[in-house]
């Protein structure tokens, strides 16, 4: 086992993200390096698909917005629906068809979710995707840890900064 040095806010943030899941800092530093993460840490399949490859390749907010809520849509088909079923008045911003949001407002753009018949609107702010998101998660029954950590992954932003590293 190696030791490495790092700033303080780089040590808190690893801090926060092996404490949500009770993933050691290996399995968190692992995930972000794209290596192969431990079989200790995969305990829930939302937080293994937000540490996996492929969502890894996901770069603006809109696609990262749209690959969770396919992900949610497969896992859980018949809550996924019948939350869209629930959104009956106000803004929707879940729908069967392009035309529905659309017609809430022609100024709309609408985007199908990846692996659905669903569409998403998506011409709304990072923060409100976020609080639809946890809405949208609560209602599937996933735990608050869970609903932050998948909220988080949107709209991150990390300054490029230089790390280095001293091998003890």
């Amino acid at each position: 086992m190696k030791h490495i040095e790092v700033s303080d806010e780089v040590y808190q943030a690893l801090k926060r993200l092996t404490s949500d899941f009770n993933q050691s800092p290996d399995d968190v530093l692992a995930s972000l390096l794209h290596l192969p993460v431990s079989r200790s840490s995969q305990n829930d399949p939302l937080t293994n698909y937000l540490l996996s490859a492929d969502f890894r390749t996901k770069f603006t907010d809109a696609d990262k917005y749209l690959a969770i809520l396919g992900w949610v849509a497969a896992q859980h088909p018949a809550d996924f629906e019948a939350y869209i079923m629930s959104l009956n008045h106000g803004r929707r911003y879940l729908s069967l068809t392009r035309e529905d949001i659309v017609a809430q407002c022609h100024h709309n753009q609408a985007r199908q979710i990846p692996g659905t018949r669903y569409w998403a609107i998506m011409n709304i702010d990072t923060p409100t995707k976020r609080r639809f998101l946890t809405r949208v998660l609560d209602f599937c029954g996933y735990r608050e840890e869970v609903i932050d950590f998948t909220c988080n992954a949107i709209g991150m932003r990390r300054p490029a900064r230089r790390l280095s590293f001293a091998a003890a």
